[in-house]
């Protein structure tokens, strides 16, 4: 009986100090493992890209030629004929270009009624029915000999246009004073500047106006009277140019003479305008 309890002590002894033992390894182990370094960098994801889609830029299309522009430009065509050089490069670049040209007509009142047929442009206005008569014919210029001189090589059948009254300033209404009788009639020995359309012998018939002019009657409210300014031909397109690339083309006869000048245009869009107002009475596209 000794005997056994001393091997129970024994054996309680040996289980108390291997327990003991664990643990003290557990504490070691847990107190020697190495903590994370403190300057160690986290790792991030790449933030995904957006991609914004570029908006195309789109050229601010340059603004319309007007009668001041028109006219610099068969002045430098009409210096460089008088002075035998090469006509301007700068011309070459308004093919293609929009124009906007007023006309002024109607200045010295009304269009008597057996003159209509030798106007080029005029009104009429009846005082009982107010109706007010706006016309405006185009020249025919395809006979005319130094149109058909600075055409060149151009091919056509028909050429169609208006004389530009005083191409020496660039207003477009009436002048101070009365007008000269020539501003008034179809004349065409006297003008040396005219804008046109040259058409081609396969271009649509039913462009070409012929013998019938822009006329359209319009009814004024009660008390509205016709304007004392006259009215305006506005006349819109693009200028067309002649087979070397140039708008503008000159003839003089002599150097004496100031040389004759056409440009050449495509007509879209034909209206009649009250002067200082943008609005059109009436037009034809």
């Amino acid at each position: 009986m000794p005997e056994k309890n001393i091997r129970l002590r024994i054996l309680s002894h040996l289980v108390a100090a291997g327990a003991g033992g664990a643990l003290a390894f557990v504490l070691m182990d847990t107190e020697t493992a190495p903590a994370p370094a403190r300057d160690q960098q986290v790792v991030q994801q790449p933030k995904p890209v957006v991609e914004v889609p570029k908006i195309p830029v789109i050229p601010a299309l340059p603004p319309p030629l007007d009668r001041a522009a028109l006219i610099a430009a068969a002045a430098d065509a009409a210096d460089a004929v008088a002075s035998g050089t090469p006509l301007p490069q700068a011309n070459s670049r308004l093919v293609g270009r929009s124009f906007i040209l007023r006309m002024p007509f109607g200045c010295r009142g009304e269009m008597k009624e057996d003159a209509q047929k030798e106007n080029w442009a005029g009104w009429n206005f009846n005082q009982k029915s107010r109706a007010l008569r706006l016309a405006a014919r185009a020249t025919d210029l395809a006979k005319v000999e130094w149109i058909r001189k600075v055409a060149g090589e151009m091919a056509f059948d028909a050429v169609e246009g208006f004389w530009l009254r005083r191409p020496w300033t660039r207003g477009e209404q009436c002048g101070t004073g009365e007008l000269a009788p020539s501003d008034a009639v179809l004349d065409t020995a006297g003008q040396r500047l005219a804008i046109a359309r040259f058409y081609s012998p396969e271009s649509p018939r039913t462009l070409r106006r012929g013998d019938r002019p822009y006329s359209s009657t319009v009814k004024l409210e009660e008390g509205e009277v016709p304007s004392s300014q006259g009215y305006q031909l506005q006349l819109e397109g693009k200028l067309s140019g002649f087979p070397d690339g140039q708008p503008v083309h000159c003839s003089q006869d002599s150097p004496s003479i100031a040389p004759r000048c056409v440009i050449a245009v495509e007509f879209e869009r034909v209206a009649f305008v009250a002067p200082g107002n943008d609005e059109p009475i009436v037009k034809w596209q």
